[in-house]
């Protein structure tokens, strides 16, 4: 499994609370009523592997792994902000990976706005 090390792990949280700190400094700027944070891990390997990990951490948490769609998942809320493990198995991300493969072949009509009013697409 990819995971941060013990000093990458400690700069991720460092910044989590910078964040928070420079919010609380900021009342200026607009944070939606409701807005959510959500730090994931997704777990690598096989899909045995992910959902394993999902099962690891899940115990870790003391929480019960789910099914969301077709991704496998445990997480530890708090308010707004959780903390979510993710697998995510290769014939969702196979799938995925082909419906993008069509996206620079689609370009639908954009209505006129105030941006793109008068310009020519």
């Amino acid at each position: 499994m990819t995971t941060a090390d013990a000093q990458a792990r400690a700069g991720f949280t460092r910044d989590l609370r910078s964040l928070a700190d420079f919010l609380d400094a900021h009342t200026d700027l607009p944070v939606g009523a409701f807005s959510c944070f959500d730090v994931v891990y997704f777990p690598s390997g096989t899909d045995e592997a992910q959902f394993e990990e999902v099962e690891r951490v899940a115990g870790l948490l003391a929480a019960l792994p789910q099914r969301e769609g077709e991704h496998y998942v445990c997480q530890h809320r708090i308010g707004r902000a959780a903390y979510r493990v993710v697998a995510i198995p290769e014939e969702t991300r196979a799938r995925h990976r082909a419906l993008m493969s069509y996206a620079d072949n689609l370009r639908p009509e954009r209505p006129a706005n105030r941006l793109t009013r008068g310009k020519e697409a």
